[in-house]
């Protein structure tokens, strides 16, 4: 992992989880890491077991403010960003029919608007410099329907994927790369947090031995970094479920 050492990271939804691994294995490898999510004692903790440059910015990555002080503040403090991971996630389990519009906004506004505008404040300085990389954390199910009663996740992850795929085509030739990292059932607090988590909680159980931990997903994410390719499975685990769901 060689090759994130001396670049600056930001990434999103890093007080757990994925976003947490991530964190730690960018500063173990000598990335400067800009941690941001809203919950700022939590960030502080992650912070604390960093061994490297590490700044901390409490943030709603869904709120303009919010995004436009990630920015400013890395840049201000850095001086450029290197990789900007579109971290923060929603997720969402339940009948499609007793999915309201306000569970269906909320879900968009995490996992969609919030990289997609994040990006908007952070691509024009690597387009100056010709070069950076940013990474989407979607999902399998941003490319098939993993599973039953998750429509409404299933639609927001699709769309981040298009996204990606659209970006990348946009700025093909820039020295900018754009990357849709693709897990699968990760064991996290996702699962807690979620809407609809209490109904998710026994399948949740019932598929725990078979997901992947959030250090396993962070290591592929970051070994895969400057690959070619714009959708990727940060795991095995991902890449043989897929092969399986491609039709679904």
């Amino acid at each position: 992992m060689s090759h994130i050492q001396d670049r600056n990271v930001i990434i999103t939804g890093a007080s757990s989880g994925i976003g947490a691994a991530l964190a730690r294995v960018c500063s173990v490898a000598g990335a400067k890491v800009a941690l941001t999510a809203r919950r700022a004692d939590r960030l502080a903790a992650v912070a604390r077991d960093l061994p490297g440059p590490t700044l901390v910015i409490p943030a709603d990555v869904t709120s303009p403010q919010g995004r436009r002080d990630i920015a400013r503040r890395t840049l201000e403090t850095w001086g450029h960003v290197d990789v900007l991971v579109n971290n923060a996630g929603l997720g969402a389990y339940g009948p499609f029919l007793e999915t309201g519009p306000e569970k269906w906004r909320t879900l968009f506004e995490v996992n969609v608007f919030a990289a997609v505008f994040l990006t908007q404040e952070v691509l024009p300085s690597m387009l100056a410099r010709g070069r950076g990389t940013l990474v989407n954390l979607a999902s399998i199910g941003g490319l098939a329907a993993h599973s039953d009663s998750v429509t409404a996740y299933v639609a927001s992850k699709h769309a981040l994927v298009g996204f990606s795929r659209g970006l990348a085509r946009d700025l093909a030739g820039t020295g900018v790369r754009v990357k849709a990292a693709c897990p699968h059932l990760t064991d996290t607090e996702f699962f807690e947090a979620g809407v609809g988590a209490e109904l998710m909680r026994g399948e949740v159980e019932r598929f725990r031995s078979f997901m992947d931990s959030p250090e396993a997903v962070a290591r592929g994410i970051i070994d895969r970094l400057d690959d070619d390719e714009v959708i990727f499975f940060p795991t095995e685990k991902p890449a043989r479920a897929w092969a399986g769901l491609r039709d679904v």
